[in-house]
């Protein structure tokens, strides 16, 4: 994988127009994407965010290694941070496995979350972004997912349906992406 997407800064809106000089800019903090290779410090963090999301009550540790497992230099495994000023606010995945009641897909996109307080803000499209460009680097023509109730914010960035499975015992719909290589 080239350095420029293991850590990428994001295009930024310029200055707006009419603000004076020496003023204090109304523009969005710069954001930047890295990968869990090139900051192995925020693992805590990730896994924190996805233990808290998927199992609260469950001991931090696994989800913890199993997180810092994803430090791939191309293709699966490989973990993407969204940070805003330096500070983590969202996180997405590039992993081999994603439900259990279809080992017959890979490879998934996992784990798009983003902390509460940063949604509404297309961020979660920016992390898709990232691991579709990843998937993309490696060669991959079909990456998969699986979602209970986000079908909207798939659908426009080119995921289609592709029907539905059981997650803990919950139906959840499959989409995939397809790309041209």
């Amino acid at each position: 994988m080239s350095s420029s997407l293991a850590s990428s800064p994001l295009p930024q809106p310029s200055t707006p127009l009419g603000t004076p000089p020496g003023a204090p800019s109304l523009a969005p903090a710069p954001l930047h994407i890295a990968t869990l290779a090139a900051r192995p410090d925020l693992t805590p963090v990730v896994a924190r965010w996805l233990r808290d999301h998927h199992a609260p009550h469950a001991p931090l540790a696994p989800f913890a290694a199993r997180i810092a497992e994803r430090v791939a230099p191309l293709g699966p495994e490989q973990c993407f941070i969204l940070l805003e000023a330096g500070l983590p606010i969202g996180t997405a995945s590039l992993t081999h496995r994603g439900l259990a009641a279809r080992p017959d897909l890979t490879p998934w996109l996992t784990n798009v979350f983003v902390a509460p307080r940063f949604r509404g803000n297309g961020h979660a499209r920016r992390l898709v972004s990232a691991v579709e460009a990843a998937a993309q680097a490696a060669s991959i023509p079909t990456l998969w997912l699986y979602t209970r109730a986000a079908e909207s914010l798939y659908a426009p960035l080119g995921w289609r349906p592709a029907g539905s499975a059981l997650c803990d015992g919950d139906p959840v719909t499959l989409m995939r992406r397809d790309f041209r290589l």
